[in-house]
């Protein structure tokens, strides 16, 4: 196992933003599909329904997400059964694989929650004690997630990893791991504070809901390129 192998984080992100660009070109019609759904959602998100559909979205945008690993690590790919596999069981595993890392970082946010607590005792958190938890639980919620998310690429391919190979393959990347969805996220981020300044409130969870896509397929790119580079490096996994 080549264990000394770093994920060149620029240069991989370059590649990310590449591919996402080509998946766009490629599946015209199903990245309008969903910015159209996303509009829906958007407009319909304050409603009484607006939880239930943000949900069904969330979960439709599955086929979105394994589209874009099938593109990085397939090649030319399309939303048939070597993308989404037989009957629905690839899609309910990729699910459930999220749903798990989920957990599992919400869970290890409580540590640094509790460590504050126990530290603050009764007293009220200051400014500075907020910031400073607020930076550990994100941080510790990045790491936790950062390697575990290498299973989600190989559920394209049909053989996914265990848990304990995704782990062993991100040894020794776990920085760039964390640091590519964050630097991905940030544009994103700032594209929606910009629009909260220039649009009507009633407008901002629509254009919210449209970004939710680019954001998928701009960290599953980078999470496939980074799955891509670190299975040629160690090739026994």
């Amino acid at each position: 196992m080549d264990s000394g192998y770093k994920i060149p984080l620029l240069a991989s992100l370059k590649w990310s933003f590449q591919w996402a660009f080509a998946v766009v070109l490629r599946h015209q019609k199903t990245t309008a599909a969903y910015a159209v759904a996303g509009i829906l959602v958007g407009l319909l998100v304050s409603s009484d329904l607006g939880g239930l559909l943000l949900l069904v979205y969330s979960v439709a945008s599955i086929p979105l997400a394994l589209l874009t690993h099938g593109e990085v690590l397939r090649g030319p790919s399309a939303l048939d059964a070597q993308t989404l596999g037989q009957g629905a069981g690839r899609m309910v595993g990729y699910l459930l694989d999220t749903i798990l890392i989920g957990l599992a970082a919400g869970l290890s946010a409580l540590v640094p929650i509790f460590a504050i607590a126990m530290l603050s005792g009764s007293a009220p958190l200051g400014t500075g004690l907020e910031l400073v938890l607020v930076f550990l639980v994100v941080t510790v919620v990045a790491v936790v997630a950062s390697r575990p998310a290498l299973r989600l690429p190989s559920r394209v391919l049909g053989d996914p990893i265990s848990w304990a190979q995704a782990w062993r393959l991100g040894k020794g990347n776990t920085l760039a791991l964390v640091l590519g969805p964050f630097l991905i996220s940030l544009p994103i981020l700032l594209v929606e504070q910009i629009v909260q300044l220039l649009v009507p409130e009633t407008l901002v969870d629509v254009v919210s809901m449209i970004l939710l896509p680019v954001q998928i397929v701009l960290t599953c790119a980078f999470l496939s390129v980074a799955y891509g580079q670190l299975r040629r490096a160690n090739p026994e996994l």
